[in-house]
């Protein structure tokens, strides 16, 4: 159980106004495997994630009432990783999500398949497995987003708010760095990620994200089970989003947020824990918006498939 490297983490997030309310909101998607075993070749596993944003305007106007927005996003991940070759593997998520907007104005749901992603992963070294104290892993990934995901959902006739459609309606591209260093059971694990979109075919581009994370991990090891705590800091930013060639309004920002979590290992299955508190949040909100991010959490269940190394 102690030959564990970490795979890339991929967590992105988009704001974008509302149609019919001018509370907006925000969302919750990406790629994150978290830290995992790497001595079996393949691995199927479901991950769920949950967010919450409140967003409030205050006109300050006898003429307009101040709104506000209640903001949840839940997803179900279907991920998958496939060895092809001794240091390249392929990994890939299908989502299911559940937007939830409860606002003064408007109150949306909407759940279904999103956009599926697909990344190769290539570890030009990796000396986790050797028996030497000192143990460090690089891995580098690039992959796709797919446009598969509904994103033309409407209320009342009119298109929703782009947070709660299923897709983007865009071919997105990934990149991904992951970096991790141990010293017997003690570790650390940096990584970095970027997310390019492209305009889908209304013209409407998100904001390009990009996403950093250092944790401190340790393993721990019963004669049943294996344990892996982790702790460390979890940054993620956005540029804004445009319509056409114009910027859009209260989209894009930025936050930092702390991060505790386990990983529990029994033979082949692995669950996974993680819970994000907010320590510092700066959306681009105009003068009368506030756009405030909850905490989040997820839990997963890995299990892995093929031969140990």
């Amino acid at each position: 159980m102690k030959r564990l490297i970490v795979l890339s983490i991929i967590c992105l997030i988009g704001f974008q106004k509302a149609n019919s309310c001018d509370v907006c909101g925000c969302r919750l998607g990406g790629l994150s495997y978290g830290i995992l075993p790497q001595h079996y070749q393949h691995m199927i596993g479901l991950k769920y994630s949950y967010a919450h944003f409140h967003a409030e305007m205050d006109h300050d106007s006898e003429y307009f009432s101040d709104e506000y927005s209640d903001d949840t996003y839940q997803r179900v991940d279907l991920i998958g990783r496939l060895e092809l070759f001794p240091n390249v593997q392929l990994n890939v998520q299908v989502p299911y999500l559940s937007n939830q907007m409860s606002g003064s104005h408007q109150s949306v749901a909407s759940h279904g398949l999103g956009d599926p992603m697909a990344l190769l992963y290539f570890t030009p070294f990796n000396t986790g497995e050797s028996t030497s104290a000192w143990r460090h892993s690089l891995r580098i990934g690039g992959g796709v987003k797919f446009p598969l995901g509904d994103d033309q959902k409407e209320d009342g006739g009119v298109i929703i708010n782009r947070n709660f459609q299923l897709g983007s309606g865009s071919l997105d591209y990934l990149l991904s760095t992951n970096y991790t260093f141990s010293m017997n059971d003690w570790g650390v694990n940096v990584e970095t990620s970027y997310k390019l979109n492209s305009s889908n075919s209304q013209d409407y581009r998100f904001g390009n994200q990009f996403n950093s994370s250092a944790y401190a991990f340790r393993y721990l090891e019963s004669s049943i089970v294996g344990f892996l705590p982790f702790a460390g800091m979890y940054f993620e930013s956005a540029q804004q989003h445009r319509d056409g060639k114009v910027d859009q309004v209260n989209t894009g920002g930025e936050a930092l947020f702390a991060t505790i979590g386990t990983q529990i290992y029994y033979k082949r299955i692995n669950l996974m824990l993680d819970y994000q508190y907010p320590l510092s949040q700066k959306y681009n909100s105009d003068n009368v918006a506030t756009i405030t991010a909850a905490n989040r959490f997820s839990v997963g269940l890995i299990y892995s498939i093929g031969t140990a190394d």
